[in-house]
């Protein structure tokens, strides 16, 4: 006699929604860490005022697993409820199966008149399916609505998934900060990067 086969288990959608305050403990649920095979070498240019800066792309050793690196903690939780409370910005979550999977986190930096996206992340197992595109996109549209100029990026010289993704949504490299996080940024080879994508 044959065994009982298995319903297989129901494949739940993606469902992008407006974020709510219920969310933010819930952010703990996105497993936004990267493994990059590559990293970006920061390459000093000239000197005084004529220096500059070049990226070139060099393989591992040993692959570069940000792990739990971006993981959303209490701090983390705390700065993005008081982004939310503001109530000037765009914030939104991707849901799957009753699991966040995902989020996107811009507010506007009136001064300038750009939008400041402080996360665009998505869980390990939502990637590959264009929700990363479709959150950009999404930001986009808002900003434009808004009338700013641009959306601004950050990211770092060892995260080399997201800044092919950002030069693949047609953003330019707009900056390096070889001390944004430490003064040894660049021994440590975790140098931070400035992207900005044009709206008008």
């Amino acid at each position: 006699m044959n065994a009982p086969r298995s319903d297989p288990q129901p494949a739940f959608e993606y469902v992008i929604r407006l974020m709510t305050e219920a969310d933010i403990p819930r952010l703990a649920e996105i497993r936004p860490g990267f493994v990059s095979a590559t990293a970006l070498d920061v390459q000093r240019i000239g000197e005084g005022i004529e220096a500059g800066w070049r990226l070139v792309e060099r393989a591992l050793d040993r692959p570069y697993d940000k792990g739990a690196g971006y993981d959303f903690d209490r701090t983390e939780q705390r700065n993005i409820l008081n982004r939310l409370r503001r109530g000037d910005g765009l914030h939104l979550v991707v849901e799957q199966g009753g699991r966040l999977a995902g989020v996107l986190d811009v507010v506007p930096e009136e001064w300038n008149s750009t939008a400041w996206v402080w996360n665009l992340m998505l869980d390990r197992d939502a990637r590959g399916r264009g929700l990363g595109r479709e959150l950009f996109e999404r930001a986009t549209v808002w900003a434009r609505r808004q009338g700013y100029r641009a959306l601004i990026f950050e990211t770092q010289t060892n995260n080399v998934p997201a800044c092919k993704f950002y030069v693949a949504m047609g953003c330019a490299l707009e900056g390096i900060r070889t001390a944004y996080y430490t003064n040894d940024d660049l021994e440590r080879r975790e140098v931070a990067l400035f992207w900005a994508y044009r709206l008008g």
